[in-house]
């Protein structure tokens, strides 16, 4: 089983945008997928609340027992957040080692069930989000073009170092993900600029550029290439346009990861 997460210190830069459409795809390539939703704020749980499982949930994960498993899962799974159990957990006096080591052992326990784990996390450098991060495989780093967001996602770059070094070499960061990028703003086209200049190293080759279609298609629970818009005078709808061209953009980028990442050797 492949364990991705999309990972950044701050809010808004498109993780769980890039992880529930991230699920989806995985999933229309035939690949059995499911998203963990770690982040208290439960965004990704509802986006994907159609592919909720009700046995058991995100905070779970960290628990020391054994999962209660149904028979068979569905291809595409939500394990879904549990805002007050995931904050107790953040603030509990576990030692760090020990929720990871709880994490590990019930990924192993759904390790048979998926060929896919995404992670959506909290936008901190928080426990919950670092023992996720040790436990993934692949990482890439969101990130929205303003100095700020630039600022946060060097300094993501510095902890997943620091968790290779120290915790899981075998972590292997995709780098900086232009994400929301609007190229009629000089501004934007200017920050963009600096940030492959300083950054080129680390930049992901594909940017995903700045589209309401995205924050649709999240509030009608569906993958951006699967936003629907009625017809006037009939009683059908089609794929927005604007969907579809989001779509072709963002499924680029996850076909690249997914080549990426199943060319590595990890068990799929």
């Amino acid at each position: 089983m492949i364990k991705f997460m999309p990972v950044s210190q701050k809010g808004g830069t498109g993780k769980t945008t890039t992880s529930y459409n991230f699920a989806h795809h995985a999933t229309e390539r035939k690949r059995r997928s499911a998203l963990v939703d770690g982040d208290e704020q439960g965004n990704a749980s509802q986006a994907m609340a159609p592919h909720a499982i009700t046995e058991f949930n995100a905070a779970d994960l960290f628990l020391d027992e054994p999962l209660p498993l149904p028979d068979e899962f569905p291809s595409l799974v939500l394990i879904p957040a549990d805002r007050i159990r995931l904050r107790e957990i953040e603030q509990s006096d576990v030692d760090d080692s020990e929720l990871v080591d709880n994490l590990r052992a019930r990924l192993a326990e759904l390790a048979p069930h998926f060929e896919y784990m995404t992670f959506d996390t909290p936008g901190a450098n928080s426990r919950i989000a670092n023992a996720f991060l040790v436990a993934s495989d692949f990482t890439i780093i969101p990130c929205k073009i303003d100095p700020f967001s630039v600022a946060v996602s060097a300094e993501v770059i510095k902890r997943i170092k620091f968790i290779q070094q120290h915790f899981n070499p075998n972590l292997v960061n995709f780098g900086i993900l232009a994400n929301e990028f609007d190229m009629r703003q000089p501004a934007q086209v200017r920050d963009f600029k600096e940030l492959l200049a300083s950054h080129h190293q680390y930049m992901f080759p594909k940017p995903i550029l700045d589209r309401q279609a995205y924050r649709e298609a999240a509030g009608a629970q569906v993958p951006v290439w699967r936003l629907r818009e009625s017809v006037a005078g009939e009683n059908h709808s089609r794929i927005k346009s604007a969907a579809r061209d989001a779509g072709k953009e963002i499924r680029a980028v996850f076909d690249i990861l997914m080549e990426r990442m199943e060319g590595t050797g990890v068990a799929t």
